[in-house]
């Protein structure tokens, strides 16, 4: 199947008109993310059933792909970062998402099988994977990268219907829909200021007045980089704000003892420096959870035990069922149960959980 390479909006709008509503597309996109805090779309590849699509984002503008993204279902294999790709370009995340590395976990395959091995195990083609990391906002791309962009896409439909034919056979759509709009609302939920220093690497190992700095820099470093469009990193490393937070001292020889960069301190010095102050002077929040202690061993090991037993009456992986962190959270807080664990997997494993509770 030759692809057809879009590089103009008239082009895109006229092939959108002519799309039923309810024609679903299968799409990959290639994006750049080294020294960006947002991802950089570089191509858009869509299979509409008939025609395999190449778009330049690099020539086309979000407002004349939006509309694909939001009257289509778009089937994606492993999407979690092109849906943020996505919405970066265009503004917003999809209306709806079919993954398909979901539904091949669904029907008993490993929770993270890759595309290549999906196409390999269904349909018995083996995909080159050289293309992977080059660069695909330089211009013109390769012979071997439009290739590998149209493979992305070509067999998606088809590994699509065999999925789907399973599921339905295990009667497991449903579950498989359910997911998928969990992974499209995880996707937009939004972390709230106040709990960025949750997301810092090594944010358990501080308590007290320590993680009241650290939650007084970590919404700080968060919000510069989506200002500066810079890695969060490049803002100040994680184990740089766990530095800063144990640290007592408020003079800028502070920073060149911690490894800060010269220009990191020109730019940003006086503001951190108000921001130790402000934290020293702020009411730590509750620490993260420690390590289980030996009743909750004792306890996750039971369960981890019946959540293998289901799962494999099942024909099942047993972490398609339970995540680590939810079993942690319920045998900590079992009236509160996580998000994950209601919808189809309630009866099925959070229910016999719970009794042994």
């Amino acid at each position: 199947m030759a692809y057809l390479w879009c590089d103009n909006g008239d082009d895109i709008t006229s092939w959108r008109s002519g799309l039923a509503a309810a024609t679903p597309l299968y799409l990959d996109t290639e994006f750049m993310r080294e020294r960006t805090f947002w991802p950089q779309l570089a191509l858009v590849q869509v299979h509409d059933g008939e025609q395999i699509r190449l778009i330049d984002t690099t020539k086309t503008t979000g407002s004349e792909l939006a509309p694909l993204f939001q009257q289509h279902t778009l089937v994606m294999h492993a999407c979690s970062e092109d849906l943020e790709a996505i919405a970066a370009f265009s503004g917003d995340y999809p209306a709806a998402i079919e993954d398909t590395q979901i539904a091949a976990a669904l029907t008993g395959e490993d929770m993270q099988l890759g595309y290549q091995k999906v196409v390999q195990m269904l349909l018995g083609v083996d995909l080159p994977k050289g293309a992977t990391r080059t660069n695909w906002l330089k211009r013109p791309l390769s012979q071997e990268q439009l290739l590998y962009a149209e493979d992305d896409v070509k067999y998606l439909p088809e590994v699509t219907d065999i999925l789907r034919g399973r599921l339905v056979n295990l009667g497991r759509e449903s579950w498989w829909r359910e997911e998928c709009q969990r992974l499209l609302n995880q996707a937009q939920a939004v972390t709230a200021p106040e709990k960025a220093w949750r997301n810092v690497k090594g944010a358990g190992l501080l308590q007290g007045q320590a993680l009241a700095v650290l939650a007084a820099l970590a919404p700080w470093r968060d919000r510069m980089a989506r200002e500066r469009d810079l890695p969060k990193g490049f803002i100040l490393k994680d184990a740089q704000l766990l530095d800063l937070a144990r640290s007592s001292r408020s003079d800028r020889g502070l920073f060149s003892d911690l490894g800060l960069h010269p220009k990191v301190v020109r730019r940003d010095g006086d503001t951190i420096l108000e921001l130790l102050e402000e934290g020293r002077r702020g009411t730590p929040p509750e620490p993260l959870p420690g390590p289980p202690d030996a009743h909750q061993k004792k306890l996750a090991k039971i369960l981890r035990k019946r959540v293998g037993e289901i799962a494999e009456s099942m024909n099942m992986k047993p972490d398609v069922l339970m995540r680590r962190r939810w079993l942690e959270s319920l045998i900590r807080h079992p009236d509160q149960v996580p998000e994950p664990l209601t919808g189809w997997r309630h009866d099925i494993v959070t229910k016999p959980l719970l009794e042994l509770l």
